[in-house]
Formats: structure tokens, sequence, C-alpha cells
């Protein structure tokens, strides 16, 4: 059997724990689940609460996400095949644990790409993470800048302005936000920050991944 990260023949394991990649990822190539006990507001490793979630509580700013693995180098070389090459096939690997994601929010709400990224990728990553939970998928957020996040610093990510605008009726909903890698959490939170302002009765999110 060949993995589909890195080509390489493997003999799957049988083991109950690794039914989600006995026909897909070879041992080398395993993504690593966020544990229980990390950050309970980010899956941060490390603590039960991180400095930063400490950080945005006092801000105000609360917002519990969920993600579903560590960003480690076998997680990076799925990114650069699924988001950047265009490989969207590959998001199966991921498709047993995306089912079993629990939505109970009225909505699914993916992180939105500008029009110009859009055009240029031809797909909404997020999109598609969102469109394997069991849930009710809504557009209703827009982005207007184009700015690339893994190009910026984290004072950057941080310093940027709110690009996201809301374009359809959200009060009273409870809405779960999607995206692929957490990282310093500034895009769920500028996202979240519209939602509410425009009458969202709760929000919390998921992602993929939780970068280390």
């Amino acid at each position: 059997m060949k993995c589909l990260l890195c080509d390489q023949d493997f003999l799957p394991s049988w083991a109950l724990s690794n039914v989600w990649t006995r026909q897909t990822l070879c041992p080398t190539c395993k993504i690593e689940f966020v544990k229980r006990g990390e950050c309970t507001d980010c899956g941060k490793p490390g603590q039960p609460l991180c400095l930063d979630c400490h950080n945005w509580r006092q801000q105000g700013q609360l917002l519990v996400t969920h993600p579903l693995f560590l960003y480690h180098p076998p997680a990076k070389a799925f990114m650069r095949r699924y988001k950047f090459l265009g490989d969207t096939a590959l998001l199966d690997v991921f498709q047993t644990e995306l089912k079993k994601v629990k939505v109970k929010q009225d909505w699914i709400v993916p992180i939105p790409l500008s029009p110009e990224r859009l055009r240029d990728r031809r797909f909404n990553q997020a999109e598609l993470i969102g469109r394997m939970m069991r849930g009710r998928i809504r557009l209703v957020l827009e982005r207007t800048d184009g700015l690339a996040l893994s190009h910026l610093s984290r004072q950057q990510r941080l310093d940027r302005d709110n690009p996201f605008h809301v374009t359809g009726p959200v009060s009273g909903k409870t809405i779960l936000l999607v995206d692929d890698v957490y990282t310093t959490g500034i895009t769920l939170r500028q996202a979240a920050s519209r939602l509410r302002e425009a009458g969202a009765k709760e929000i919390s999110a998921v992602t993929l991944f939780r970068s280390v």
C-alpha cells in the first residue's frame, strides 16, 4: 500500500486507533491528534489555559476553538499539497474525523477567502473542510483583503484591520466557524467579532490543525 503523502509503500496497521489512517498515511507521515488536557480554548499543547487565550479572555474575546490535529511537518506537507497545489482529493484523509465532529450549532460558517485569492486558488480550503462535517453550511461572511497570512509575522497578524463583513442575517443564530490552521487566533476572532456585531447568539470554532 502506498502512502498518499510520501508515496512510499507501507504495511497498514489494523489497530482500531489507526482506522482513519490505515488506507492513507504511513507511520512516518501519521498526523497527530490534539490531546486532551491541552489549552481548553485553543488546543495549544502545554497547559490547560495558554497565555494567549488568557490574554484574549482579559480583552473580552473568548472564543473556544477545537483543533483536530497538530501542525507538525507531516501536516505541513499535507497543507502544501491540499491548499497550495490544489490536491483537494487529499482531504479524504480526514473524512472520518471531520464527520465525527458534533455540530450542534445552527450553521457552519467557513472563513472566506478574498475574491482575488479565491479566483487564483479556485476553491476555499476552509469551505471544503466544513462541507465534510454534518451540518448546514452558510456563506455569510466576505473578506476584503487579499493578504496571505503565511507571509505575515505574528505581530502583523495581530495588528491588521478586520477584513470581514457579514453578508446575510445571522441574528439569534449559533455559529460554528471553520478554518484550516489556528495560529494566533486573530482570523477567527475578527470573524467572530463581525458576527457578534450582526447579532449572532453564540460562536465557537473548529480548525483542522493547531500550529505549534
